[in-house]
C-alpha cells in the first residue's frame, strides 16, 4: 500500500520526479513508477490495483496532463473517493470543468532546493489527509545515502565450495552487515537501512539450470531450450517450492531452500554499495549480465559472464530470480536477519532478466509477481543452509 498515487502525463516526467523525491523524503510513500510494470501483466489492472490501495490521489495537472484521459480517469477515482489532492505544474493549464471547483496548488515555479509557500502548502493538505508519515515517528528515512555503511565482510581468501549429488554448486557467503536498498532508486528501495546476516550460508553459484530441474522433477517447462546449461525458467513460486521439497527428499534432509531477499541483496552486493556489484557506471555491464542489450531475446548456458567479487555467477540480470518473501514495504529500523511479512499477495523477484534494460538489473531493484505467475525471464537460485 501507497500513501499517494500520482498521476501524470509522462511527458511531465522530469517535472514531477522532484516532486517524488521530496515527499518520499517527507516520509510518504509515493506510486509513480509505470516502467516497473511486469511484462505480461495489462497497465489497466495494475493501475486500479495501485489506486485502489492508495491513500491520496495527488494529481498533477499540466497542459499535456488536462488532455490526457488517463490522468482525468485517474483523478475522477480521487475525486469521488474524496482524496483528491491537486496541483498545477502550468500556471496555464485549464483543469477540467469537473474538477475545478477544487483548489489547486500551483507549482509552476518551484525549486526543489528552495522554500516555496506552494510546496508548503501541499505538506499542509497532505498531512491533513493522511496524517503525520509514520516514519517521522520513527526518526528520519534515509533518503541521501549519506549514514557510512557498515565495513564490507571479506569472504574467506578460499571461500568454501561444494557440488551435490545433482550438479548444483555452492559457494559460501559470509556473516555480515549491509545497506538494503537504494537512496537513488524506486520508492520501493527506500528507506535504505542497515541488515545484519548472523550467519554464513552457501548460495547457488549460478541460477538453476534445465538439466537439473530435469534431473528432480523429470521434466524441463523452459521456453529456451537446446542447452542443459541454460537456467531453467517458465517456473512459478510454487513451482520452486515442490522442487524443494523434492530435492530435500532426495539429498536427505531440510537444507535447500530460497534465499531471503535480504539475503539474496546481501550476496549480489558483495560487499558493495554502489547500483552494480562492480560500480555506479551501467557501462559495464554487458561484460557481467546477460540483459536486453547483449541477450538476443534469449537465454544462454549459466557462467558465461564475468561473477561478482564473492564468486556468483548472473547476479545481474539473466533470469529474474524468485526469493522466499512476500513483497512489502522497507523498515526504516536495522534488522537482523529480516523475515517475509506473514502474508501477500506477490512474491518478490530479484537481479533483472534477459529483456531489461540496465537500471531493471541494478542490485536493488525488486518487482514483484503472483506465486503462480511462470513466464520465460524467470527463474530460481537457492540457498543451502550450513551444517
Amino acid at each position: 500500500m501507497h500513501d499517494i498515487f500520482l498521476s501524470y502525463d509522462n511527458a511531465d516526467l522530469p517535472r514531477v520526479l522532484p516532486l517524488v523525491r521530496a515527499l518520499e523524503g517527507r516520509g510518504w510513500s509515493v506510486w509513480w513508477d509505470r516502467e516497473r510494470i511486469l511484462p505480461g501483466r495489462t497497465f489497466h489492472r495494475v493501475i486500479e490495483d495501485a489506486l485502489r490501495v492508495a491513500r491520496c490521489v495527488l494529481v498533477a495537472w499540466s497542459s499535456r496532463a488536462v488532455e490526457s484521459e488517463w490522468v482525468i480517469e485517474e483523478a475522477e477515482e480521487g475525486r469521488k473517493r474524496d482524496i483528491l489532492v491537486p496541483v498545477r505544474l502550468d500556471a496555464e493549464a485549464q483543469i477540467p470543468f469537473g474538477f475545478r471547483n477544487r483548489q489547486a496548488v500551483l507549482l509552476h515555479d518551484w525549486q526543489a532546493t528552495e522554500a516555496h509557500r506552494g510546496f508548503d502548502l501541499l505538506v499542509e493538505a497532505l498531512t491533513e489527509l493522511l496524517g503525520p508519515p509514520s516514519t517521522q515517528e520513527a526518526g528520519p528515512p534515509v533518503i541521501d545515502g549519506s549514514v557510512p555503511p557498515p565495513p564490507p565482510p571479506e569472504p574467506p581468501a578460499e571461500p568454501d565450495r561444494d557440488v551435490n549429488s545433482v550438479g548444483m554448486a555452492f559457494i559460501s557467503i559470509p556473516a555480515g552487515e549491509f545497506l538494503m536498498g537504494s537512496a537513488d532508486g524506486d520508492a520501493d528501495e527506500r528507506p535504505v537501512h542497515r541488515v545484519r546476516i548472523s550467519h554464513p550460508f552457501y548460495l547457488g553459484t549460478y541460477t538453476v539450470t534445465q538439466g537439473q530441474w530435469q534431473a528432480v522433477m523429470g521434466s524441463n517447462p523452459s521456453r529456451f531450450t537446446g542447452d542443459p546449461q541454460r537456467p531453467v525458467e517458465q517456473v512459478s513460486w510454487d513451482d520452486v517450492q515442490s522442487f524443494l521439497q523434492t530435492l530435500n527428499a532426495r539429498e536427505g534432509g531440510t537444507r535447500y531452500r530460497l534465499p531471503t531477499e535480504a539475503e539474496w541483496a546481501y550476496a549480489a552486493r558483495a560487499g558493495s554499495t554502489t547500483a552494480y556489484s562492480f560500480g555506479d557506471d551501467a557501462a559495464p555491464l554487458g561484460q557481467y549480465a546477460w540483459y536486453g542489450d547483449n541477450a538476443g531475446r534469449t537465454t544462454h548456458p549459466v557462467g558465461q559472464r564475468q561473477p561478482n567479487a564473492w564468486g556468483l555467477y548472473d547476479m545481474h540480470g539473466h533470469v529474474w530470480e524468485w526469493v522466499q518473501d512476500w513483497y512489502g514495504a522497507y523498515p526504516a529500523a536495522p534488522a537482523v536477519d529480516p523475515q517475509c511479512p506473514a502474508a501477500g499477495a506477490d512474491r518478490v523477484i530479484r537481479g533483472g532478466g534477459w529483456l531489461n534494460s540496465a537500471r531493471g538489473c541494478r542490485s536493488a531493484s525488486r518487482p514483484k509477481a503472483r506465486p503462480g505467475y511462470r513466464a520465460a525471464y524467470l527463474g530460481v537460485r537457492l540457498l543451502r543452509t550450513a551444517r
